[in-house]
């Protein structure tokens, strides 16, 4: 089972890594890591002034934190189309050719799938750690000045009791790589979400099978946008560096494990129904 599984795994993730959507993705993603804190020192050389009011502390500055800049806004509007980018609608190209046929009377619908799941979400996550380690390098190393703090810097100091403050306080440093690892892990997490609603919904269409799971998810965090009480619980909001220092509310530790366990508790869900569903190897 292991060799075979393996077998699999290798073919998947030579399949991901040359799929057009899933480069677009990784391109999109490199663009923003590398793009967003050069055109940042670019605005500070243009405009002097506001360099001394707002700081050069490279806190202030990296991708994820700073809330104001466009590789952030690009980053938050495209994060559910990304998920369902990676998954390369692997599982919609296998049923429209014979690959699905082969590999399952090959070595089993549970090495398939599992190999499916394993692929996209590992590449995923390796994938966006990798691109927000690069911003935060170039952010660090344009945004030298690690010592001097201005009142900006201070507003995104997160509240004591939070579930970085801690982190925070023996080092920023530590705040970001929380941060960056989480995203990823998100990304991965949703990425197996939308390969699963691929395989559960099993359209003909591959533009339905590319914003549907998106609509799903966007309608999801519209429902915990809508309702403040709910913010705490909003996995899109806990993603983000600056809500720990701006909601009134305190994102704990025990928030970030329920909504992260929570999410993982839903596509393990999901990987049950597609295998309940595709029990006949050969529907």
């Amino acid at each position: 089972m292991g060799d075979l599984l393996v077998s699999y795994l290798k073919i998947d993730i030579k399949r991901l890594i040359t799929d057009k959507k899933v480069l677009f993705a990784v391109l999109i993603l490199l663009i923003i890591a590398v793009i967003d804190p050069i055109t940042v020192t670019r605005h500070f050389t243009k405009y002097a002034g506001s360099a001394e009011t707002i700081g050069q502390n490279p806190f202030q500055f990296w991708m994820l934190m700073n809330s104001v800049s466009w590789g952030n806004n690009l980053y938050s509007t495209v994060f559910w189309i990304l998920a369902v980018l990676f998954t390369g609608l692997i599982y919609y190209e296998d049923k429209n050719t014979s690959l699905y046929m082969y590999q399952i009377t090959r070595g089993g619908k549970g090495r398939y799938f599992v190999s499916k799941f394993i692929s996209t979400g590992m590449l995923s996550f390796l994938t966006v750690l990798v691109t927000l380690e690069i911003n935060v390098v170039m952010t660090y190393k344009l945004f030298p000045d690690t010592i001097n703090k201005t009142e900006y810097y201070d507003r995104l100091v997160p509240h004591a009791g939070s579930f970085v403050y801690n982190a925070f306080l023996s080092n920023p440093m530590n705040m970001v790589q929380i941060y960056t690892l989480i995203n990823a892990l998100a990304i991965s997490i949703f990425v197996v979400f939308s390969l699963c609603i691929s395989m559960l919904l099993n359209f003909k269409n591959r533009y339905v099978i590319l914003v549907t799971p998106v609509i799903i998810l966007y309608a999801i965090n519209y429902i915990f946008d809508s309702y403040p009480t709910l913010f705490t619980y909003d996995i899109r909001i806990i993603l983000q560096p600056v809500a720990v220092g701006a909601l009134t509310s305190i994102i704990t530790w025990e928030n970030v494990i329920i909504v992260i366990g929570g999410w993982i508790l839903v596509d393990l869900i999901l990987i049950g129904a597609v295998f309940y569903k595709m029990r006949d190897c050969y529907e």
